[in-house]
C-alpha cells in the first residue's frame, strides 16, 4: 500500500470537501446521502467523507461540465472505470497478458522457442 493511501482515507467534513471543490455544502451532503460518494459512518447526523471523495467529486464535476452527464450518471461512469481498472490489474497480475502474447505470436506466425 502506498503511503498516500492512508491520507486518502482520512475523514473530512462535508464543509471541507465543499470548500475544496468549490461546491455548496448542501450538494455534497445530498450526494453523500444518495450514496453517490463514499461516506464514513459516524454517530452524528452528518456523515464524514474520506479525502478521496474530493478526487471523486472533481471527476464527477468534470463529467458534468465536459459531457453534460448528471451526478447519477457520473457516479456510474466512475464506478465502471474503477471496475475496469481493477480487472485490468487482476489480468496483468495473473499472467494472462503472457497468454495474450502467446496467442498474438501464434496468430502472426511467430513461433516461441
Amino acid at each position: 500500500m502506498r503511503p498516500m493511501d492512508f491520507e486518502m482515507d482520512d475523514p473530512v467534513t462535508c464543509d471541507v470537501v465543499a470548500e475544496t471543490i468549490g461546491a455548496r455544502r448542501s450538494l455534497v451532503l445530498r450526494l453523500a446521502r444518495q450514496g453517490l460518494i463514499e461516506t464514513i459512518e459516524t454517530e452524528t447526523s452528518e456523515p464524514l467523507l474520506p479525502r478521496r471523495a474530493v478526487v471523486q467529486l472533481r471527476r464527477m464535476q468534470r463529467l458534468r461540465r465536459d459531457l453534460g452527464v448528471n451526478f447519477n450518471g457520473a457516479a456510474i461512469i466512475l464506478d465502471l472505470v474503477r471496475r475496469i481498472e481493477r480487472l485490468h490489474g487482476e489480468i496483468s497480475e495473473s499472467g494472462v497478458s503472457s497468454l495474450e502474447s502467446t496467442v498474438e505470436n501464434r496468430t502472426t506466425g511467430i513461433q516461441e522457442p
